[in-house]
C-alpha cells in the first residue's frame, strides 16, 4: 500500500478528474510491487505513470475525462477504411444497432453482384415474371404512387423447387440486374438461444433493408425459419418469431424491399406466409434441351475434345439438377487435371515435364464424373412427390385452371416426351 501511495503522491494531479475502481487499485498496487521487487527495491520512475494511466486505466475505444477526442488514424489507414466501407456497401458509414451489425453479415452490396441471368437457364417466362415482381417495384416507384399500386403492392415472391435447381442464383440474378442490393438471411442467422433476441434479430432484417434500400431480400431454406405454426412441436418460441416476422412484413409499403423466400419444402411454410407470397414460382428439374444449354453455360471457358457431345451427355443424365451437372464437370476437369500429374509423375526425360496451356476434356473424363456424381435427386423421393402435390393445389395455377408448365411460369403445352411426364408430373 506504500508503494501505491507513493504512486499516487506522484501522479496526483493526473487523478484529480477521475477515481479508481476498488479492483484496479489493488490490481496497480500488486503490479507496482512486482516492479520494484525486479528493480532491486526501486522501482523507474515512469512504471508508475504507465500503470496509472496506461492499459488499467484506459481500455480500447474509452478516452481520458479530459483528453480531446482524436481518431489516432494515420491518412493511409483512414484510405483504406474509406476503401473497405466502399467494398461494404457503406455500412460502416452507417449508424447501425447491435443487431443490425449482425444481420449485416449477409449484405450483398450491388457493386459485388456478379451473377446474371445470362449464368442462369431459366425459361424466359420466369425471368419476365421476376423482373415484373422487383425491377418494376424498385426502378421505377413512381409507377407505385398512385392508383391500385400505391395501395397494394406484391409483397413478395415464393421460389420452390427440389434442392440445386438455380433458386439462389435467381435471387442474386434479379438484385444484379435490378441494380438493388441484396440482403441474405436464413434460419442460423436469426434464431437465437437467448428469448427475445431471435424477435430483435428479425426487426433488425427491416430496419436494415430500408437503410440500404433498394433492396432484395433473400429468405434462404425459409423452411426453417417461417414453418407452419400448427405443425406438431412447434414452440411458443417459434409462433412468436413468425407473429414477428409478419408484423414487420406488414410494415413493409413505405420501404423499396421486395421480399424473396426460397425454400425445398414449400408444403411446410405457414399459412399466412403464403398468403404474403402470391407470386408462386416453381424452380423445376431442367429437362434435356435444359441440361444441354447448363452444360454450355458451365463449360464454356473449358477446351472440349471434339468428340464429346454436350447433347448426349444431357440425354444420359436424367433427374441431374443444375447442381448436379456442375459438380460433374468439375470431377470432369478434375479427371483430367489428375491424369497430367500421372504424366508428369512417369516422366523420366532429361528435360522437365511441360504441363500443357489448356487442359482438354475428353470423352472419358465425363464418363469418370459420371460414374463419381450421381443425381441427388431420385423418382421415388417423398419431397419431390410432395413439391408436384404443392405445384398443382398452391402453384402459379391451382388446381381445376390449365396448368402453366415450365418452371412454374410458362404456357399450356403439351407432354414432349416420356422424361417431360416423369418429371413435371412426378411418379
Amino acid at each position: 500500500m506504500k508503494i501505491f501511495m507513493h504512486a499516487t503522491d506522484t501522479r496526483a494531479q493526473m487523478l484529480k478528474k477521475s477515481i479508481l475502481p476498488l479492483p484496479e487499485v489493488y490490481n496497480i498496487a500488486c503490479a507496482a510491487k512486482r516492479h520494484e521487487e525486479e528493480a532491486a527495491g526501486a522501482a523507474p520512475g515512469g512504471v508508475y505513470e504507465r500503470l496509472l494511466m496506461g492499459p488499467l486505466r484506459q481500455r480500447p475505444g474509452q478516452r481520458y475525462l479530459d483528453e480531446p477526442e482524436q481518431d489516432g488514424k494515420t491518412e493511409g489507414e483512414d484510405s483504406q477504411k474509406k476503401d473497405e466501407d466502399s467494398q461494404s456497401g457503406g455500412r460502416a458509414a452507417m449508424k447501425l444497432n447491435e443487431y443490425e451489425k449482425r444481420i449485416s453479415s449477409g449484405h450483398i452490396n450491388r457493386q459485388n453482384l456478379r451473377t446474371t441471368f445470362d449464368d442462369v437457364h431459366v425459361p424466359k417466362e420466369t425471368i419476365s415474371a421476376l423482373k415484373l415482381l422487383t425491377t418494376l417495384a424498385l426502378v421505377r416507384p413512381d409507377a407505385f404512387s398512385y392508383g391500385v399500386l400505391a395501395q397494394d403492392k406484391i409483397p413478395g415472391c415464393l421460389l420452390y423447387g427440389p434442392p440445386g435447381t438455380g433458386k439462389t442464383l435467381l435471387a442474386k440474378a434479379v438484385a444484379k440486374e435490378s441494380g438493388a442490393n441484396m440482403l441474405e438471411i436464413s434460419g442460423a442467422t436469426i434464431n437465437d438461444k437467448w428469448v427475445g433476441e431471435s424477435e430483435k434479430l428479425i426487426r433488425a432484417v427491416f430496419t436494415l433493408a430500408k437503410k440500404i434500400s433498394p433492396c432484395v431480400v433473400f429468405i434462404d431454406e425459409a423452411d426453417s425459419l417461417l414453418a407452419n405454426r400448427s405443425m406438431l412441436g412447434a414452440r411458443a418460441s417459434h409462433r412468436s418469431h413468425i407473429n414477428q416476422f409478419l408484423k414487420e412484413w406488414d410494415g413493409l409499403e413505405e420501404t423499396e424491399a421486395f421480399i424473396m423466400v426460397a425454400t425445398n419444402r414449400p408444403f411446410d411454410l405457414d399459412d399466412a406466409v403464403l398468403r404474403r407470397l402470391p407470386r408462386r414460382l416453381l424452380v423445376d428439374l431442367p429437362l434435356q434441351a435444359d441440361r444441354t444449354a447448363i452444360l454450355k453455360i458451365l463449360l464454356k471457358g473449358e477446351t472440349l475434345d471434339p468428340a464429346v457431345s454436350l447433347e448426349d451427355l444431357a440425354k444420359r443424365t436424367p433427374y441431374y439438377s443444375g447442381s448436379d451437372l456442375k459438380n460433374a464437370c468439375v470431377a470432369a476437369a478434375m479427371a483430367a487435371v489428375e491424369e497430367e500429374n500421372e504424366a508428369a509423375a512417369r516422366h523420366s526425360g532429361p528435360e522437365p515435364y511441360e504441363y500443357p496451356k489448356k487442359r482438354i476434356l475428353r470423352q472419358d473424363h465425363f464418363d469418370k464424373a459420371l460414374r463419381q456424381i450421381p443425381a441427388s435427386i431420385s423418382e421415388d423421393m417423398q419431397s419431390l412427390k410432395q413439391i408436384r402435390k404443392f405445384d398443382e393445389e398452391y402453384g402459379a395455377k391451382k388446381k381445376g385452371a390449365k396448368k402453366m408448365m415450365g418452371f412454374g411460369v410458362g404456357v399450356e403445352k403439351k407432354f414432349a416426351d416420356a422424361e417431360e411426364v416423369r418429371i413435371r408430373r412426378g411418379p
